[in-house]
């Protein structure tokens, strides 16, 4: 997307997921279609700490966390259900992928909590992140 400038009154922000350094990291390919205004500011950003699988979809039961987004990333026009509808097939996203996630931050930038299956996503094998504890 073109870089642009935009004048704000305030607003939510997003601050950053992980605790000390991020020792490695990969792009998934993410299906915007598939998120909602929890992963999707109002703006159209995807927030920071969304969990995806290696094949860049939300982490659903017995599926390994593979990364987590690092930065907040334009992804579509709005949240509304018709921008994420137009919006790009998939968006290459980068995400951390050996680390520890401040769950809390985490959860303050979504503005829900982590669901169980995502919770159990970062203990399963082939998943080299930490979740604190809340």
């Amino acid at each position: 997307m073109p870089i642009s400038v935009s004048k704000t009154v305030g607003g939510q922000a997003h601050a950053p997921v992980f605790v000390g350094e991020i020792l490695a990291s990969d792009v998934v390919n993410v299906v915007v279609t598939a998120l909602s205004t929890a992963e999707v500011d109002t703006k159209g950003f995807l927030k920071p700490g969304v969990p995806f699988s290696k094949a860049g979809a939300l982490v659903g039961a017995a599926v390994p966390v593979y990364g987590v987004t690092i930065e907040s990333i334009k992804v579509a026009a709005s949240n509304s259900a018709a921008d994420i509808a137009a919006a790009a097939a998939a968006v290459p996203v980068a995400v951390g992928t050996i680390g520890t996630v401040n769950r809390d931050i985490a959860e303050d930038n979504l503005g829900r909590v982590y669901t169980a299956a995502e919770i159990a996503g970062f203990d399963l094998a082939g998943s080299k992140l930490h979740l604190t504890r809340t």
